[in-house]
Formats: structure tokens, C-alpha cells, sequence
């Protein structure tokens, strides 16, 4: 099978394909590289891969549907993404011609709600201030009284694959858990974290700590506005991990600027956030680059790992990391 990595020669491709990887994968594929030194537009990735089997994509890779891979009588058998969301790579074609899908999308929300729950405990702890004041020579000096996680009450917006672990992960710290989503979320999964699933009013106005998971479609731009934020309990803790365009930013700005409730932010409208946004000097807000997840040091693992279930695909062996029709429609999709 011939098998194209999108994904031009760099330090992108270098961290997530490497030489570990490209040896696995050249033991079972024939295997070919983008060579242009930049991402494939639609119609250069039409050409490029116009004979592959398999294709192996990474961040900033063309859609393959506008390229013409996935419809009726299509070669390409596997989709290998190094990201997670697929939503802006393919759509429902390349499942109906039988297309099989696979992503670090599991792997990618293991580390985003180890990423959020670390911004939850930093941000109620106020350890960016205290890391501030001891590098200027202070001691004891922030203004701010220490709060943790045990035994709040933990609100999260969107049900998926992210917040499901991060769900997990607050488990040991005994909180308690009311979850909202537009579907209705197995009884089975509620029980093991200790969650009710209610109304979104409630998970805004009755928890210590509101968490932002929905996936970004049409749907849900603008999902939290003026109205959904004054809903927010005063001291509450905000915290986006998913998208910008979910949040009103404008209202969430002046939001904060009242002082009356606490946010990390790791995504923004437009990225990267602009130098003159107030959002940089306010004291209640801590800003993350969209950095929540995966962390640097899982993307060749990630590579490989994908790799395996390529050869798994290629050996007929049951996949790990594969992405189904109804899973890739719920995803994230920029557009």
C-alpha cells in the first residue's frame, strides 16, 4: 500500500513522525513525503495524492474532501490524522465510500484535561501570582486568599471526549459534578463520576467552577454571551479549553473587567490574541497560548502510536485510535 505524509519537512513533522515511526512505517507501507516545504493546497493535494492508500495528515492540511479523495471511487482506504479534530478534513463521503478514519484524538484529550485540570488547580491556588512575586524579590505578598478543589461544585458545558477524562481526573478530589449537553449523556458514565446532567442555567449559576468543553460548529458560536455570563455565580471560576468563538469575547471582556468572576483562558476568537486586548493586564484573568494539550513531549508518541494502528488497519487487527461517522460529525470544524 502506498501511504503520502502530508505534513511538510519541519519542526512539525520532525516532532510528530519521527524516525522511530518512519521506520515502522516503511516495514509495512510504501511510503512518500511532501517535499514542497509547505502545506498542500486543496489542488496540489489532489495531485499528490491521487494513487495513495493512505494518508497521513497533520495541523494546517487541506481538506481532503475539496481535494476530491473521499468521493465515489475514491483509492484512499485510511485517513491517518496526527491532530484530532477531523471535522475540517473530510465529511460524510469518505465514510459512505468507505473511507476508515483514525486520529490522536483520545490521546489529544487525555493531555487537554490534564492541561485544564492543572489551570483549575493553579488558578484557585493563584500560583502564577505567587510565582510572580517571589521572581520581584517578595515573600507572602499576594492579596489573594487560597481556595481548592476539594468538594466544590464543578460545572461543565459539553460532553466529550476532554471532559470526559477531565471528569475522571476530578474524581479523587471528592467534587461535585452537574454536566450540560444537548444529548443525553449514558446514565452509565453520570454514575461513575458522580455527575447530573441538568440544565444549562444551573450548571452556569450554581457552580464554583463553570469549564468549557462543547466542540465549535455552527451551532455553538456565541453558545455563552452577555446573558449566559451574568448567570455566573459571583468568585466563580471560568475556564475555556475548547474554543474562542464559543464565548462571546467581547462580553466575556467586560465581564471580567467587573471583577465579579475568575478566568483561565487557553483559546481565543483570533489567535493569537492580540497585544492591545485588555484582557492581557486584568489581575482576575490568566491567559494560555492554546496550550492546554497535548504538551510537546506526547506528539511522537502520539506519531507512533497512530502508526501502529495503521499496521493494525493494514493486518486487519482491531483499531484504537479510530474515529467513527457519527464521532467525526460532533467534532470541531473551523470553517
Amino acid at each position: 500500500m502506498k501511504l503520502l505524509i502530508t505534513i511538510p519537512e519541519g519542526e512539525l513533522r520532525n516532532s510528530f513522525i519521527s524516525e522511530k515511526t518512519v521506520e515502522l512505517l516503511k516495514e509495512h507501507f510504501e511510503v512518500y513525503f511532501n517535499e514542497t516545504g509547505k502545506n498542500y493546497v486543496a489542488e496540489e493535494l489532489a495531485t499528490a495524492a491521487r494513487d495513495m492508500d493512505v494518508i497521513m495528515t497533520g495541523w494546517g492540511t487541506a481538506s481532503l474532501t475539496e481535494a476530491g479523495l473521499t468521493g465515489e471511487g475514491t483509492k484512499l482506504k485510511l485517513l491517518v490524522h496526527t491532530g484530532g479534530s477531523v471535522g475540517d478534513l473530510i465529511d460524510g463521503t469518505a465514510y459512505e465510500n468507505g473511507v476508515t478514519v483514525i486520529s490522536g484524538n483520545k490521546m489529544y484529550a487525555e493531555s487537554t484535561a490534564e492541561g485544564a485540570l492543572t489551570y483549575i488547580l493553579s488558578a484557585l491556588r493563584y500560583i502564577p501570582d505567587d510565582v510572580t512575586s517571589m521572581r520581584d524579590g517578595e515573600y507572602w505578598n499576594s492579596p489573594y486568599l487560597t481556595r481548592g478543589l476539594i468538594g466544590k461544585t464543578v460545572g461543565i458545558i459539553g460532553v466529550g471526549a476532554v471532559s470526559r477524562n477531565l471528569m475522571r481526573y476530578m474524581k479523587p478530589f471528592g467534587v461535585n459534578i452537574k454536566v450540560w449537553d444537548n444529548y443525553n449523556v449514558e446514565s452509565e458514565f453520570l454514575d461513575e463520576v458522580g455527575a447530573v446532567q441538568t440544565t444549562f442555567e444551573e450548571v452556569l449559576s450554581t457552580c464554583d467552577i463553570v469549564s468549557v468543553h462543547a466542540a465549535l460548529r455552527d451551532a455553538t458560536k456565541g453558545l455563552i454571551g452577555e446573558r449566559e455570563l451574568s448567570l455566573i455565580r459571583d468568585g466563580a471560576l471560568f475556564v475555556n479549553t475548547s474554543r474562542g468563538p464559543i464565548i462571546d469575547e467581547a462580553a466575556l471582556t467586560r465581564e471580567l473587567a467587573s471583577g465579579r468572576i475568575m478566568a483561565v483562558l487557553d483559546v481565543f476568537t483570533r489567535e493569537p490574541l492580540s497585544a492591545d486586548s485588555p484582557l492581557r493586564t486584568m489581575k482576575n484573568v490568566y491567559l494560555i497560548p492554546h496550550k492546554a494539550g497535548p504538551t510537546y513531549d506526547m506528539r511522537a508518541l502520539i506519531g507512533y502510536r497512530l502508526a501502529e494502528d495503521a499496521v493494525r488497519f493494514l493486518t486487519g487487527g482491531a483499531l484504537t485510535y479510530e474515529i467513527k461517522a457519527e464521532a467525526a460529525g460532533r467534532m470541531t470544524k473551523h470553517g
